[in-house]
């Protein structure tokens, strides 16, 4: 249980400096792009609060490779998401992906699903809404991801065959992770998919 509540704490403080920086001129070209160390230490807490069990590593692990392959796919040809590249905010890229993108994929099905154990038990509803959480959240991320120079759209407008994608793949990455991890109910990845809600929400209001 120690262990549980310092890593929620240790979330808080990362995303309450985080948004502090971004929110603030002076600090904003200072915090952004260490962007990808906050989404490497929150996914290394998140693995912490389920004790690295090797299901969820291997769970985990796939989802990585799912969500950077089909990155690789949209930015090399437009087939999925639509016409997009990465920024230089979002650290060291990979066939012009960044390696962070598929830890972000993972920790979003991560804590998308633990959301979504807390409101269904069925399996099925269970990885749809996983799956709608997460296009959610992309939604959310959206305007703030193209400000802070994460990714970029052909004329910086977000077609709605982006959300579509990300559904469809969203349903492959919970179900993925329902199946191998068959995760118990978190509290650390239900706080974090909260303080993502809010940072984001917080910086479109602003």
């Amino acid at each position: 249980m120690k262990k549980e509540t310092t890593g929620i704490v240790l979330l808080i403080i990362l995303y309450g400096v985080g948004l502090s920086g971004i929110l603030l001129p002076a600090f904003k070209p200072l915090v952004l792009p260490l962007s990808a160390y906050n989404l490497l230490i929150s996914f290394l807490v998140l693995l912490n609060s389920y004790r690295w069990k090797k299901e969820i590593l291997l769970a985990s692990f796939l989802v990585f490779l799912i969500g950077f392959i089909v990155e690789w796919v949209g930015v090399h040809t437009s087939l999925l998401f639509g016409t997009y590249w990465y920024g230089l905010n979002l650290g060291p890229k990979f066939f012009e992906v960044p390696l962070i993108i598929g830890i972000n994929w993972a920790m979003l099905t991560m804590v998308c699903s633990a959301m979504s154990k807390v409101l269904t038990k069925s399996m099925l509803l269970h990885v749809v809404l996983g799956a709608s959480l997460m296009t959610g959240m992309d939604w959310l991320m959206e305007p703030v991801a193209i400000k802070s120079d994460f990714w970029h759209w052909k004329n910086e407008t977000i077609p709605v065959y982006n959300f579509i994608c990300w559904f469809v793949v969203s349903l492959l990455t919970n179900w993925v992770f329902a199946k191998i991890a068959k995760p118990s109910l978190n509290k650390t990845a239900i706080t974090l998919f909260i303080l993502l809600t809010l940072f984001f929400t917080i910086q479109q209001l602003v």
